[in-house]
């Protein structure tokens, strides 16, 4: 599951963008993907960098203001990402649990 403190991390916005904000393009970056059949994963790696990526678009975009030849770019991309991301999440499953070793990380 993607925190505010992740999507900061991958996306390295301007400093004056604050948590609240950055919670906002998630969050309608995950209901953007329920609105198009994908579930909402807690433990799937696809869906993680398909989140951050969409919210990423919302940011880069966040004043909704797309026009001339950036507009067919900006929208395309947009709806490829989020075609292909749909088709590959809306039959996924959430990720195995990570295996914890007893063993030292020296692999003794």
């Amino acid at each position: 599951m993607v925190t505010v403190a992740d999507f900061r991390a991958y996306l390295n916005p301007a400093p004056d963008i604050t948590d609240a904000q950055l919670s906002g393009w998630l969050n309608a970056a995950k209901s953007e993907a329920r609105t198009a059949g994908v579930p909402d994963f807690r433990r799937n790696a696809q869906y993680d960098l398909f989140i951050q990526a969409l919210a990423a678009w919302y940011y880069d975009n966040r004043g909704l203001q797309v026009s001339g030849t950036y507009q067919a770019t900006a929208l395309g991309t947009k709806k490829q990402l989020t075609d292909s991301f749909v088709l590959q999440l809306r039959y996924a499953k959430e990720d195995p649990e990570p295996e914890s070793s007893e063993e030292g990380g020296d692999g003794t």
